[in-house]
């Protein structure tokens, strides 16, 4: 009986606020205004910059229209379209190639811009097994260029990269030089983390647009 007792008191402890909260309204209302637009532009490969609408389907890669245009959406292609940016992920996406040898385009992220350039790759790889069980992964490749030169691994998340981790440093090194105090504190850093990479890359642009604004 006293155990009972306690229970009652324990769910009716629990069950009061509730109470008083629904009486009160203080429950979020559902939203159902639609989702907002997905908009942006793509920078065809003649040069031309076109506003566009966006949409993201349920499965593959986002698809554009020009503003105002009864087109059917499509995705971008490397054959027409050399840049675009949408406010889905607010990434700017470049056709580039990876391999000096490649004749193959690829759309890569931006990630930093500037005298230097910081792009990311990613790389879905599905494996399937005997039992025809699948699983994937997804390999991310960070490149680098400078002046718009070619572009050169500088790290991933695999366990094979393009160099020993000195090597990719000493490269990242060589393209920092002209900031000698910048370079200074990169050789004795320790870590080589895209964190770290993105703010000496961030740093070494800002220094360069600074020089270039004073002249």
């Amino acid at each position: 009986m006293k155990f009972s007792k306690i229970l009652l008191i324990t769910i009716l402890s629990l069950l009061i606020p509730f109470y008083g909260s629904f009486c009160q309204n203080k429950f979020p209302k559902p939203d159902f205004r639609p989702d907002p637009p997905i908009t942006g532009y793509i920078i065809k490969t003649n040069n031309d910059t076109i506003k566009c609408d966006f949409k993201k389907p349920l499965l593959g890669a986002l698809k554009y229209r020009p503003v105002n245009s009864t087109q059917k959406f499509k995705k971008p292609s490397t054959d027409e379209v050399k840049e675009y940016f949408s406010t889905y992920d607010s990434t700017v996406y470049v056709a580039l190639y990876t391999d000096t040898n490649s004749s193959n385009l690829n759309y890569l992220k931006r990630l930093e811009m500037g005298k230097i350039c910081l792009y990311e790759e990613d790389i879905i790889v599905s494996t399937y097994s005997p039992n025809g069980f699948s699983s994937s992964n997804t390999n991310i490749y960070y490149y680098i260029n400078k002046d718009s030169g070619v572009l050169r691994e500088i790290k991933s998340n695999t366990l094979i990269n393009d160099g020993s981790r000195k090597k990719r440093k000493e490269y990242l090194l060589k393209l920092i030089s002209d900031d000698p105090d910048l370079a200074e504190k990169f050789k004795d850093e320790k870590d080589f983390n895209l964190k770290t990479l993105r703010r000496y890359i961030h740093t070494y642009n800002a220094f360069k647009f600074s020089a270039q604004v004073s002249k």
